[in-house]
């Protein structure tokens, strides 16, 4: 940018000073007739996530006595890049589910943060390639939400651990997926009623038979 002057000689635009600040610089030259001009530089990489707006005072001052100055504020807005990643508050999650838990039961609300802005920053959840069949079976994922829900019948008998793993991805560009591991502890219900089988039976017994025979062998 330049500033205009309509004087001349030692009264005339001698330079341009900016408020000092840790990232822009001044680069202030000199065209073949004599006027100057300023190019703004950047000097130390932006972080959006740390600072969105900058602000600073640009003044053009003559060489004249007194010297007069003119001001310009300077509003620099940074845009946003996809430089962060979700996070997860844990690494690990545990959770105690009872067998039998109705289809729809809530297991888990995970939340990933992601600091970036706009598609940037918004979440999807998913499982990882590594989640086997039969979890896929038993439980489902909402990829706005993060909300993991029980799909299928949860049999304590049929295994007490079941391993999930998610990941969090945003919606922006080249996104890097976070990942996280949830254990869901299968809790046991006493849903099975004793089951007696023999498995050796006398069709009868004699009255004169002495105490302690054995009439028949069963098991539960």
């Amino acid at each position: 940018e330049s500033a205009f002057d309509p004087d001349v000689g030692t009264n005339a635009l001698r330079t341009y000073e900016i408020t000092p600040n840790s990232y822009f610089y001044l680069d202030v030259q000199t065209q073949g007739d004599g006027n100057k001009f300023a190019e703004l530089v950047l000097e130390k990489n932006l972080d959006r996530e740390q600072q969105a707006l900058h602000r600073y005072v640009l003044t053009a001052v003559d060489g004249g006595m007194p010297q007069r100055t003119g001001t310009a504020l300077l509003s620099i807005k940074v845009l946003d890049s996809n430089d962060n990643v979700p996070v997860f508050e844990q690494s690990v999650y545990t959770v105690n589910l009872p067998e039998n838990a109705p289809v729809g039961t809530l297991v888990i609300q995970l939340n990933a943060t992601d600091r970036d802005e706009g598609k940037n920053g918004e979440v999807v959840y998913s499982f990882s390639n590594h989640v086997s069949p039969k979890v896929k079976e038993l439980f489902s994922i909402e990829p706005r939400t993060g909300w993991i829900e029980v799909k299928g019948t949860i049999d304590y008998e049929e295994s007490s651990l079941y391993q999930l793993f998610v990941q969090a991805k945003d919606l922006g560009p080249n996104a890097v997926p976070a990942h996280c591991k949830v254990l869901v502890k299968v809790t046991d219900v006493n849903d099975n009623a004793p089951e007696i089988s023999f498995s050796t039976v006398s069709d009868s017994v004699n009255e004169s038979a002495t105490l302690g025979t054995v009439v028949a062998l069963l098991s539960v």
